[in-house]
């Protein structure tokens, strides 16, 4: 047993909706246990930033420097607040695991790889602890997607010996974990949850999201649009696989479907959301009894209820565990710092490997 004196793991997560950062407390011995959780905003020019550079698929090394240290400085403001709110004794931390921000997923080809801004160096050096980064570069290394990173923390807090279990991610993009009852686990990224559906708010309706999909309850699918999106060669892979902004942002949706009334996009991309997450669940949902649903995608009441439209199982909120939705993916984050410190492996795609690298604090 690898027992650790500070026994608390802070977590972070920035998703690729870029609305801001979750930050977690949690313990990890004797069991996992969340500690505290609160969300903190971007600075509005850091967003708009961010979400120019993901919506132009380019910028120069100068301004990827200053970004990443940006986008580092933001991650050390919300860990230093989050820590002084929460009244948490730095000599109780051990380490801050870092998710980043994903700017571009590339996790195929003859050179894979993944760019997670946020400097590891400027929010140790802020924060005066050690930080856990690059997370998804080395899960890729080991011949995994990078993406999605949870499933095996969802193993480790959802596992049941008596029966499988499905997990139901929805952030940005959606993906899910299959947990056998004996032991194996899998996941994958199914397509867009909610970043089609906040880009498109973002930018023409200047909100940040539809409110429970009010506006999408409204509105009337536009067929011939969604037919079109759905033959993305994306939906036609294999799982397990993995996306990102790269492809689901605002240039994916078809012009025609621009050309509708707001309340008509919105139902079309809820519909390709619910569609898509279905689809990919189909399989595995008939050898399970419930899906347990996490992630901000939760509160899009319109769009769970496209999804039960596609499932016959269940679904359920990760709230009858005692885990508030919105906070699964920063306890990840800690999770997988804490396996690196204690320098425990991850099971990739039947391989064994350390994930992360350790960003020791230097006075």
């Amino acid at each position: 047993m690898h027992q650790l004196l500070n026994n608390i793991f802070i977590g972070t997560m920035s998703g690729t909706s870029y609305d801001g950062i979750d930050v977690c407390a949690m313990s990890v011995d004797p069991e996992i246990k969340l500690l505290h959780f609160a969300s903190y905003k971007y600075p509005k020019n850091l967003r708009k930033e961010i979400a120019k550079v993901i919506e132009h698929q380019t910028l120069s090394l100068q301004k990827y420097g200053e970004l990443d240290h940006q986008i580092g400085m933001a991650f050390a403001s919300a860990v230093n607040n989050f820590i002084l709110q929460r009244k948490i004794a730095r000599s109780q931390i051990c380490a801050v695991g870092l998710s980043g921000q994903t700017l571009w997923h590339h996790p195929q080809g003859n050179y894979p790889f993944s760019i997670q801004a946020g400097d590891a160096q400027v929010i140790s050096k802020r924060c005066k602890i050690d930080v856990v980064s690059d997370f998804r570069n080395d899960h890729i290394k080991l011949g995994g997607e990078g993406a999605p990173l949870v499933p095996e923390f969802h193993q480790q807090i959802f596992a049941s010996a008596k029966q499988s279990r499905l997990i139901l991610n929805i952030g940005g993009i959606a993906n899910y974990s299959f947990l056998e009852k004996f032991n194996g686990f899998m996941g994958s990224d199914t397509g867009p949850g909610n970043a089609l559906l906040d880009a498109y708010c973002q930018k023409y309706l200047d909100r940040p999201f539809d409110k429970n999909g009010l506006l999408a309850r409204k509105g009337l699918m536009h067929l011939s649009s969604l037919n079109k999106m759905l033959t993305h060669p994306f939906f036609k892979q294999r799982s397990p696989k993995s996306t990102g902004k790269e492809v689901f942002n605002l240039s994916f949706i078809p012009q025609a479907l621009l050309k509708q009334p707001h309340e008509n996009i919105l139902a079309t991309l809820t519909e390709l959301s619910a569609m898509t997450i279905g689809r990919s669940i189909q399989l595995k949902e008939k050898l399970v009894k419930e899906i347990i649903v996490c992630g901000g995608g939760i509160n899009n009441l319109f769009l769970l209820e496209r999804i039960s439209h596609y499932t016959s199982t269940p679904l359920q909120s990760s709230e009858i565990f005692g885990f508030q939705p919105q906070s699964i993916e920063a306890m990840a984050f800690a999770w997988l710092a804490s396996q690196r410190v204690k320098q425990l492996p991850l099971t990739v795609k039947k391989k064994k490997g350390l994930v992360g690298k350790v960003n020791k604090f230097k006075l």
